[in-house]
């Protein structure tokens, strides 16, 4: 019987150990792909993460490279860095946070350069009902400017801004299934080609925007300046992949995107991976830790002295406290044989006349002297021929005048 509870044991904790061991390292093992991680992630390592560019960057000498998971309003120094957000979707640049559109423009107007390519976008033709109606509306009257701000201030409130608009360039979707992007600016040193997996393009309103890449004949790549620093925008993120690192790589264009800062930063929080600080990191930011530790201690005092006592409990008389057949003279009786010997009860009768009778109307001090002399006499017999019962019946016998 007990050999057949033992194996059972035995076989449930050998079962329960090779589920924890095999569940751990499937989690290690997505971990250290980053398949946990969105698309263009720098923590990712297969072919839709930017890890390669990443490590391939901090082993270069001279220059730091670090991953961002705070948010960016509140990160510091950026001036003086290259910043990165790869993987960027084109309905956030559409109506992007307030707080972060400030930040990333102040990154640029002390310095920095502001590096952000999209995702890759496939072709959305419309319907060929759709496009005929387009074709038959006016241009001024299809997308009314006031029409179109009102409604995004009614979706997103005033605490988004439309990038588009605010820094002059118009993101669009291009039917053309061209898979290359030729370079514009043939004085710049860089390749004359690159392999494109994207149909957004952009439209420049400004002519501060200089255009580097084209594909069918529209922006890819464009640059500004803004401030002391620039800004440069990328509609595909593939050449920065890891799997473009392997196949088709472009050192040059990679160089030519970080500038000529010696820190780069990846942004992650754009992707939505950001650091949520727990009770602990902020107990070590303020220094709190010998507090906690203190209230731990003091629970624990608690704790204990609700389960044990201190001082030994007493041990109650199992007897009833009241005992059937007898009075209340019994019970003082009892009393006085517990708290006074008898070898001091005239004394202490002494003590309680001398505040009763002494100071009432009648004035017996007189009685003092006598009675004094009838304790002494009774301590001066032997103790086996004491009788306090007698005696206090004598110095009574006083008090009424016999």
């Amino acid at each position: 019987m007990y050999k057949g509870k033992f194996l059972t044991a035995l076989f449930l904790s050998v079962a329960t150990g090779l589920f924890v061991y095999g569940l751990t390292e499937l989690l290690v093992l997505r971990f250290q792909k980053g398949d946990v991680y969105p698309a263009y992630s720098s923590y990712r390592s297969d072919p839709l993460g930017t890890k390669a560019f990443y490590e391939g960057l901090g082993l270069l000498q001279g220059v730091e490279t670090v991953r961002n998971v705070e948010p960016l309003p509140k990160v510091s120094g950026l001036s003086e860095t290259s910043l990165f957000l790869f993987g960027f979707e084109r309905s956030e640049f559409t109506a992007l946070p307030q707080a972060l559109a400030k930040a990333l423009e102040d990154a640029a107007l002390g310095g920095g350069r502001i590096v952000i390519s999209f995702a890759p976008a496939k072709p959305q033709p419309a319907p060929r009902s759709e496009r005929k109606e387009e074709q038959e509306v006016p241009e001024e009257e299809k997308n009314p400017p006031q029409q179109e701000q009102d409604l995004e201030q009614a979706l997103f409130g005033k605490e988004h801004v439309n990038l588009d608009r605010r820094w002059s360039v118009k993101t669009e979707l291009s039917a053309d299934t061209e898979g290359e992007a030729s370079l514009s600016a043939p004085e710049q040193d860089l390749p004359p080609s690159l392999a494109w997996h994207s149909s957004l393009v952009f439209e420049p309103l400004d002519s501060a925007w200089l255009t580097l890449y084209r594909r069918a004949g529209k922006p890819v790549i464009i640059e500004r300046s803004h401030g002391k620093g620039s800004i440069v925008l990328s509609s595909d993120s593939f050449f920065l992949s890891n799997e473009a690192m392997r196949s088709k790589r472009y050192p040059r264009l990679l160089s030519w995107l970080c500038g000529t800062h010696r820190k780069i930063v990846f942004d992650e929080t754009h992707l939505g991976v950001s650091k949520t600080p727990g009770i602990a990191t902020l107990l070590r930011k303020y220094g709190l830790a010998p507090f906690f530790v203190s209230l731990m201690v003091l629970a624990l005092l608690a704790l204990w002295k609700q389960s044990a006592r201190f001082v030994p409990a007493v041990e109650e008389d199992e007897q009833a406290a009241v005992e059937a057949g007898k009075d209340v003279s019994t019970g003082f009786t009892n009393l006085l044989r517990r708290n006074i010997s008898p070898d001091r009860i005239l004394a202490a009768c002494l003590e309680e006349w001398k505040r009763s009778f002494t100071h009432g109307k009648q004035d017996r001090s007189s009685l003092l002297p006598r009675i004094q002399e009838i304790m002494a006499r009774e301590r001066a017999r032997p103790r086996k021929l004491r009788n306090p019962v007698q005696a206090y019946r004598t110095i009574s016998a006083l008090g009424r005048g016999r």
